[in-house]
């Protein structure tokens, strides 16, 4: 059967305003557990361990080389028996219009908030409300961010 839309370029517009943009190449540990809202971009290695379930909402940009990872371990090493132990996992949840700079590292049982900026080489370990930006090892806010899309600044 021939397309329904033969022009290539036609055709890619159909799906700008449902999904993801993908700059390969990116790998996710199962998939399963992987979910990505519209307008995202996935830059190019980003790593993702979905042991357990990664959310990212609408409208995220990611920068090259982040990683979330999901998967934990435990720390006891009588527990742990390297490959023959268990794997277990935190969820991570990454809002609507968030900006995570290149080379972050996003830890599980993470939930960054709606319109913030995570800085360049960063890496979160606890959660970041939203509208504020953070950056460092850990990441701490550095500030809140000013935006007529936060509910707060329009009181």
């Amino acid at each position: 059967m021939p397309p329904v839309n033969p022009d290539p370029k036609l055709d890619e517009e159909l799906f700008d305003e449902t999904d993801p943009v993908v700059d390969g190449p990116i790998s996710v540990d199962h998939g399963l557990n992987f979910k990505v809202g519209k307008g995202t971009f996935l830059n190019f290695n980003l790593l993702v361990l979905d042991t357990c379930l990664i959310t990212i909402g609408e409208n995220v940009l990611f920068g090259p080389n982040v990683c979330i990872y999901g998967a934990t371990h435990p720390m006891d090493p009588a527990v742990r028996r390297g490959l023959k132990g268990p794997e277990g996992g935190k969820e991570v949840h990454i809002e609507d219009d968030v900006w995570i700079g290149g080379s972050v590292i996003v830890l599980g049982g993470v939930r960054i908030g709606k319109g913030s900026t995570v800085g360049a080489g960063s890496v979160v370990t606890k959660d970041v409300p939203p509208f504020h930006f953070v950056a460092g090892n850990p990441a701490r806010i550095i500030r809140r961010v000013e935006t007529s899309m936060d509910p707060e600044q329009q009181k």
